[in-house]
């Protein structure tokens, strides 16, 4: 027997959300999702921006007084490494950028604004 469907009435998604996050499961699943969205963001961004330059993991290790094993944990989604901010502005400076960590307004990312996605390294 399949469990009892929820269904919604409301008329946005931000009356949906918070309805929804007053269910504890519901707010560790949506809060793992959040971090699984900015880990993915974070190995992309330093994936794309490694690759325009022609970097391979050893270099920009090398480059950013990491290890190879530390990139590499970073662009692997199938970990839930995240380094800290201190490798993160290391890896910026390896890669011509500077590092910006933003706190995004909840109603931003509730609507689903494309503002309301963290920049971690503008390479």
């Amino acid at each position: 027997m399949s469990p009892k469907r929820k269904t919604w009435m409301g008329s946005g998604v931000e009356e949906f959300l918070a309805q929804e996050m007053k269910d504890p499961t519901f707010r560790v699943a949506f809060s793992e999702a959040r971090a699984k969205r900015i880990k993915r963001t974070l190995a992309d961004t330093i994936r794309n921006a490694r690759k325009k330059r022609g970097l391979s993991q050893a270099a920009l290790s090398k480059r950013a007084r990491t290890t190879q094993a530390v990139v590499s944990r970073i662009e692997n989604l199938n970990t839930s490494y995240l380094p800290s901010v201190e490798v993160l502005a290391r890896l910026a400076g390896a890669l011509g950028a500077h590092l910006e960590i933003a706190f995004v307004p909840k109603a931003r990312i509730s609507t689903g604004s494309k503002e309301s996605s963290p920049k971690y390294v503008n390479a």
